[in-house]
């Protein structure tokens, strides 16, 4: 066993310093005192702060305190008249032989050279004094903990208290800055009560205390909510230039959960009568930013976001149906990223914080604030009812957390209760139902009453879908006709949301679209003040905009960051056949899938070699005769339509049409109206290969038979393997596969990683390949269609076409190799 010296163990030093003197300054105290008797004006530049009980010796007290009096009186204090009228007051109260005299006054006026250092001298008297003061808590502590009959919680909060009235009080304070420390220290204690106690009674108790502690708040309770509400509302920042305000937040434009519609850091209500559906809308757009898709145009920013739910107003049942319903399945990955909190309340604000820390969201849904606002001592007419929207407001701003607050609407219409409610948030959107006599009840009119961030009022028609509790957008109040806009305002969309964090000049935008320069800067400036996309109006001559979507992802770092899912363009229905159509074309999707083009019409798409070349409009029209235009283009899954022409400025081959060839059965061969719902089509491309093959044609301009060489091979897709891309035209590597999306994030030799279409990968020497042939009998391994039987019909380099064994399963989509297996 190894001996430790005593005198090497760690002990408490008890040593006593009685034996010393406290800390003082006489020097720096006589020179102040010198200072105000020699110059009649020394004592106007310390009389605020410097206080009688900062002196050390007694004398100088009494002197001060004189030549506080004098100068109250309105005389001097300093001088020759100054010098009379100090032993005038110091004799007249019985002083001036206390203090040594009139030979003591005369000592420290002849010691004082001048007064031009009073005030440096005068923080050296209050410092000394402000270690006394240090001192004397410190003894007082240490009574205290020899105190064995005090509770150990009343000795902590003693102590607390003493030690931070010494460091924390301002050093020698004026009046107004001792009012001002006393204020913040009481808002301070305010938030403590309001914003770390969960517990209502437990704040109520403390409120009660805290109102004790300052009787000089005439009406208790009331008055320190008083208090707290307007210390919410009237925080006024120091002033800035316009300078400093921009180095403080940039050129940045707003950020956005969904472009145009919910803004990030800020606070919005949701307001609506009972059963219009106000909470399934926002269950719709919590799928579309928990999963990163775009929400009938709207653009998502991120690849996918955490989202909270405090929910109140539904029962748990009930919720969790319509979570799974809207799309929020076990298995799902914008499952994992959501949760939920029941029974959540204004008075849980410290909660709130905790959920902010721990789970990281980035929007929080409150349904309802009349709900969790049921412990508030004041009626909803009362302005003060809106506190809590005003400490979530302060919450959003901290946080950067997006705070959506579900609200019901009065009689007239407007936000229940106060104004204030209504005043205090950022963004009120209301929803209500389309009352117009040709709509149907699951129409439904979304309009934005106020906003921050972008045009209002502006509303839009939905139109609400039973089978997944989705909604779509139908069109915009007062363009019911449409606007020659909408297509390129679609392809800017699209194009930005490509190339995500790329800025660009009307220009530039206008040429990679093709499109005329006036017409996209018009657009642009639309979408910009929509809130759809950002603008950056800094530049080098001061004079150009720069427009772009921001995209935010935990995977990307790169200069181009592609959309997770396709961006389709704004939907609008013209017509009852219309929407029968989307129902049709919506109930052969994947089940998984959430088709967020929301469209009650047709849209034309752009193929795979369309986008990803640069394939001139007017060259394509070129190419195409009326006469050789299919009839049903309009619509067709694999036409292309004038407006949907995109360049792609990274490459300028041209498109290899021979390599698009369509391959079927003899047997298979059925009018483009199939009632079997079999995809394939010709497109315009299509029908120009194979004019001069007329010994393999049928009546309708099918291929009626085909060589092994011609059948484009698919390679077979998998994680870890390699292929070649043809937008990028190099070798990139799968590191996942996003069957819902028909995409794979791959590394990009030298580039980075991308999230890449199927389409977009083919074999290259390492790539595993498929084997499937035309008339094989395969099974569907993903989607809504999983282990049905089908027929291969159709091999193209966009995927492989199936026919169900089924007929009432049509089959209106492309399969690739890796989703398939041979029955």
């Amino acid at each position: 066993m190894v001996v430790i010296p005593y005198t090497y163990t760690e002990e408490p030093n008890f040593k006593s310093v009685d034996d010393r003197l406290p800390p003082q300054n006489i020097e720096a105290e006589e020179a102040v005192l010198g200072g105000i008797l020699l110059d009649p004006n020394a004592i106007y530049q310390v009389k605020d702060r410097l206080r009688t009980e900062h002196f050390y010796i007694g004398a100088h007290r009494d002197i001060y305190q004189a030549c506080l009096r004098v100068c109250k009186k309105g005389l001097p204090a300093g001088g020759s008249s100054g010098l009379l009228h100090v032993t005038s007051w110091l004799s007249d109260h019985d002083l001036l032989a206390k203090i040594g005299g009139r030979n003591k006054l005369a000592t420290l006026v002849d010691r004082t050279v001048s007064a031009i250092n009073i005030d440096s001298l005068a923080t050296l008297v209050m410092l000394t004094a402000r270690r006394r003061e240090l001192i004397k808590a410190g003894n007082e502590l240490i009574h205290l903990a020899y105190d064995t009959e005090a509770e150990w919680t009343d000795i902590c909060v003693a102590s607390k208290s003493k030690v931070l009235s010494v460091i924390e009080t301002p050093l020698a304070p004026t009046k107004e800055e001792n009012e001002l420390w006393h204020h913040k220290k009481l808002i301070s204690e305010l938030e403590d009560v309001y914003l770390k106690t969960s517990d209502p009674s437990l704040k109520l108790y403390r409120l009660n205390l805290l109102a004790n502690a300052h009787p000089e708040i005439k009406k208790g309770i009331t008055g320190l909510e008083d208090l707290y509400i307007k210390s919410l509302c009237a925080t006024v920042e120091p002033r800035k230039s316009l300078d400093q305000l921009e180095e403080e937040i940039g050129t940045e434009g707003r950020k956005w959960l969904l472009g145009g519609i919910l803004a990030q850091a800020t606070t919005a209500l949701v307001i609506a009568d009972g059963g219009v559906g106000k909470t399934k809308w926002l269950y719709d757009l919590l799928h579309c930013i928990a999963s990163g898709k775009n929400w009938n145009g709207f653009p998502a920013t991120a690849d996918s976001r955490r989202v909270l739910i405090y929910q109140g107003d539904e029962s748990k049942h009930d919720m969790l149906q319509a979570l799974n319903k809207r799309g929020f399945k076990p298995g799902t990955e914008v499952r994992q990223r959501t949760e939920v909190r029941f029974g959540w309340n204004t008075d849980a604000m410290p909660i709130l914080y905790q959920d902010a820390n721990e789970f990281k969201p980035a929007i929080v849904m409150i349904d309802s604030l009349t709900f969790v606002n049921r412990h508030s001592l004041y009626d909803e007419n009362r302005t003060e009812y809106s506190r809590p929207v005003l400490e979530l407001n302060k919450f959003a701003a901290e946080t950067g957390i997006t705070v959506v607050i579900v609200h019901h609407t009065n009689k007239s219409g407007g936000a229940r209760g106060t104004t204030a409610v209504r005043n205090a948030v950022s963004e009120v959107i209301k929803l209500e139902k389309d009352t117009s006599g040709s709509a149907s009840p699951q129409e439904k009119i979304l309009t934005i009453e106020k906003s921050r961030s972008r045009r209002f009022p502006a509303s839009y028609r939905l139109f609400f879908n039973e089978e997944d509790f989705s909604f779509s957008l139908l069109e915009e109040v007062g363009q019911e006709l449409g606007s020659p806009d909408n297509s390129t305002k679609d392809r800017i969309v699209k194009f930005l949301q490509e190339h995500a964090n790329n800025k660009f000049e009307a220009e530039e935008v206008a040429h990679y679209i093709s499109t005329t320069s006036g017409n996209a800067r018009r657009c642009l400036s639309q979408l910009a003040r929509d809130g759809l996309i950002s603008l950056d109006e800094r530049s080098l001559s001061g004079t150009k905009k720069l427009y772009y979507i921001a995209w935010e992802s935990e995977n990307c770092s790169t200069e181009i960051l592609l959309q997770s899912a396709t961006i389709t363009p704004s939907p609008r229905i013209t017509s009852e056949n219309d929407s029968n159509t989307y129902h049709d074309e919506i109930n052969g999707k994947n089940d998984d899938v959430y088709k967020n083009d929301g469209s009650p019409v047709i849209t034309s798409m752009i193929t795979l070699t369309d986008h990803l070349t640069n394939h001139n409009t007017n060259h394509f029209l070129e190419t195409i005769s009326a006469d050789n235009l299919p009839e049903n283009l309009e619509g067709d899954h694999l036409s292309t339509s004038k407006i949907a022409i995109l360049s792609n400025p990274e490459s300028e081959k041209k498109i290899n049409i021979k390599n698009d060839r369509p391959i079927t059965l003899a047997g298979n061969a059925e009018p483009a109206s199939n009632p079997e719902g079999d995809p394939v089509r010709r497109s315009p491309c299509d029908r120009k290969v194979i004019q001069g093959d007329r010994d393999r044609l049928d009546d309708k301009g099918y291929v009626l038979q085909a060589t092994e060489q011609e059948l484009p091979i698919l390679p077979f897709i998998e994680e870890k393997g390699t292929y070649w891309s043809a937008s990028f035209q190099r070798e990139v590597k799968v590191f996942q596969i996003f069957d819902e999306f028909s995409e794979a994030s791959c590394h990009v030799t030298g580039r980075g990683r991308f999230s890449l279409t199927f389409t977009d990968l083919q074999c290259c020497e390492q790539s595993p390949r498929s084997e499937f042939s035309v008339g094989d009998k395969v099974v569907i391994l993903v989607g809504k269609y999983k282990e049905t039987f089908a027929t291969i019909t159709t091999i193209r380099a966009d995927g492989i076409w199936l026919k169900s064994d089924d007929r009432k399963k049509r089959l209106a989509k492309a399969y690739f190799p890796h989703q398939l297996v041979k029955a």
